[in-house]
Parts: structure tokens; C-alpha cells; sequence
């Protein structure tokens, strides 16, 4: 993996000259980001050797940012962020061109970087189809942050704990993860709240979790599902109602929904063909949290009532796309039908 290659590159402390990060997961892409720049610049020298560049720029800034020599110290750090030459436009004519964005001075640049510079493009999204990308892949390493996995985040939440002196079990941090967004940032501003709340206690409980964190939609489409499968639908409504209020899209409402429903009968054929809870929930990618309530929403239902709601959610989602249907009449529909 280039994730591992990079860890390799600062562990040894041998960076390349080129490299680019992109990905939705912004606390990494900042964190190997400043790891590089405490590798490499000295503080007493950081407005001469580092440099960064950010948004729309030219290419001739970057080339020039680059040509400078660095002062006392080998190596520059050259940060270029948000740029557009990673993001193919089309010309005036109306035909896709996906090297628009660039001119060859830039891609020609990039073939033989000065060794006394280190430059790393920090992206959100890419069109690997560009030649940029193909000369940053052969001459430099292109890393790759997409939100993490749920049981490598627990991991991560039991260690961010640990760094405050205070200690989270696998079952709360569990819950921590399943309560907040993907983002690694929205989970730790949720770990701060906590410590803060904790005070000098060592231990952090389920309980603190529950009564600090903030619940993301997939927190509260567990809360919904609960009380579809325990024939709720007055509380049901109420839930939906609460998180229309927060401003949450319809679709992705929607989308939540099914995929919970999707994922109570892969929990339930699992177990009813002997998989182990624990087992299932690898194989589903969750936390142990999650997974007992899947465990406990599987027992709600059977597997022809789950599978009645995965079909009624497709004609429901083709009947929104077709203009037939409002997506928050789908929505309320599906959880009144199978709620009653």
C-alpha cells in the first residue's frame, strides 16, 4: 500500500521529492502533512523553506516556488492545496480534453523535480486519468485517505483516549465511532467533549458516550429502525421528523434506511447459517456496537419481511427517479408499512 510506503519514508526519514495525497479524509492528509514539514523544516527557518500555495493557481507559481533554493537546510517543503489541475474541464468547443487543466510546462517540470525540494499536492479528489497524475505516479507516490474503517477507528479512539491519561473500552469506543460521522475530525471533536466532561475521572463509560456525542444520521437510523421493527411508527415518524429538522437531505435518509435493512438480513442469514456475531461483523465491516444492534434488529424481523422492505425500497427509489413519487412520501411510506 502507498499509505505504507510513506509511513516507510518518514520512518527512515527519506522523503521523496513528489508526492500527492488526496481523499476525503482531511485529519490525515493534515497529520502526514505536518509530519513531513517537522522532518524537514527547521522553525527558524520556516518562512524561507516552506512554502504554501493554495486554490486556483498558476503553473508558473508552483515552478517557481520550487526553483528556490532552500536556506540552511537541504531540503525545501513546497504544500500545493485544492489546486485545479487535478480536475479535467472541457474546451471551448464542447469535447472533453482531460489535460485542459495543464499545459506541458508543468507536466514537463515534474520529470526532474530539484532534489532540494519537496512537493506534495494535497488534493480532495483527483482525475487519475490525467497525465499530471501519470507523471507524479512514476516519478513520486500517490497516497490515498478515504475515511477509515470502522474497527480501525475504535483502534484509533482507544488510543486518542489513552493520549489524555484516560481509558475507553472496545464497547463504548465502539459506540463513539457509531455515533458520529466517518470523519476523523468529527470524532475527535466528539473525544474532546468528552474528556472535558470527564474531568480527572480515568474511565470513560458508555455513558458519557451517550449522554455527550452528538448522534450523526447513522446513529439515529438505528434509532428509527429500532422502532420500525418494534412496530413504533407514531416514534418512527417523530425521529424522521427530528432529523428533517437538522437540515438532513431526504435521499440520503433514504438511502440510510435501506442500507440498514440490508444490513439486518445479512446479519440474520449469517447467523441463521451458524456465522458467530463477531464473525458477521468483520465480514459486514462494523463495530461490535453496531453489530449487537443488528443482532437485536435481526431478531425483529424475518427474513421475508426484510427482504419484502429491500423491494419496496427499489420500486419506491425507481418511482422517485421516474418523477412518480416524492422522495419524503417514499420515505414515510416505507417506514409506515412496515412499522404497522
Amino acid at each position: 500500500m502507498s499509505l505504507d510506503i510513506l509511513k516507510e519514508d518518514l520512518k527512515n526519514k527519506k522523503l521523496k521529492n513528489l508526492y500527492l495525497f488526496y481523499g476525503p479524509e482531511e485529519y490525515l492528509k493534515k497529520y502526514y502533512t505536518e509530519t513531513m514539514e517537522k522532518l524537514l523544516v527547521k522553525e527558524d527557518f520556516k518562512a524561507l523553506n516552506y512554502i504554501t500555495l493554495e486554490g486556483k493557481i498558476e503553473e508558473r507559481k508552483v515552478i517557481e516556488a520550487c526553483e528556490t533554493m532552500p536556506v540552511f537546510s537541504e531540503k525545501k517543503l513546497v504544500i500545493v492545496k485544492d489546486s485545479s489541475f487535478f480536475k479535467s474541464k472541457k474546451k471551448s468547443d464542447d469535447t472533453d480534453s482531460q489535460d485542459s487543466t495543464q499545459n506541458n510546462e508543468l507536466v514537463n517540470y515534474m520529470k526532474e523535480l530539484p532534489e532540494h525540494v519537496c512537493l506534495v499536492f494535497y488534493e480532495s479528489e483527483i482525475n487519475k486519468r490525467l497525465k499530471l497524475v501519470d507523471i507524479i505516479k512514476k516519478n513520486g507516490l500517490i497516497v490515498e485517505f478515504p475515511f477509515q474503517k470502522p474497527a480501525e477507528l475504535v483502534k484509533w479512539v482507544m488510543k486518542a483516549f489513552k493520549s489524555y491519561g484516560k481509558e475507553i473500552g472496545n464497547s463504548a469506543a465502539s459506540k463513539l465511532v457509531d455515533s458520529c460521522e466517518q470523519a476523523m475530525n468529527d470524532i475527535l471533536n466528539e473525544i474532546e467533549k468528552i474528556n472535558l466532561y470527564a474531568g480527572d475521572r480515568p474511565k470513560v463509560t458508555e455513558e458519557d458516550v451517550e449522554k455527550i456525542c452528538i448522534k450523526s444520521v447513522k446513529s439515529r437510523i438505528f434509532d428509527l429502525t429500532d422502532a420500525i421493527a418494534g412496530k413504533k411508527g407514531i416514534l418512527a415518524m417523530k425521529l424522521l421528523d427530528d432529523m428533517l429538522v437538522l437540515k438532513e437531505p431526504v435521499p440520503k435518509i433514504f438511502y440510510m434506511i435501506t442500507r440498514q435493512f440490508r444490513q439486518v438480513l445479512e446479519m440474520k442469514l449469517m447467523l441463521s447459517g451458524g456465522v458467530s456475531s463477531g464473525e458477521a461483523a468483520s465480514k459486514l465491516g462494523v463495530t461490535p456496537y453496531a453489530a449487537g444492534k443488528l443482532v437485536k434488529q435481526a431478531g425483529n424481523f424475518t427474513i421475508e419481511k426484510l427482504k419484502d422492505a429491500l423491494k419496496e425500497s427499489l420500486k419506491m427509489d425507481i418511482a422517485i427517479k421516474n418523477g412518480r413519487m416524492d422522495d419524503r412520501m417514499a420515505v414515510e411510506l416505507l417506514i409506515a408499512k412496515f412499522s404497522a
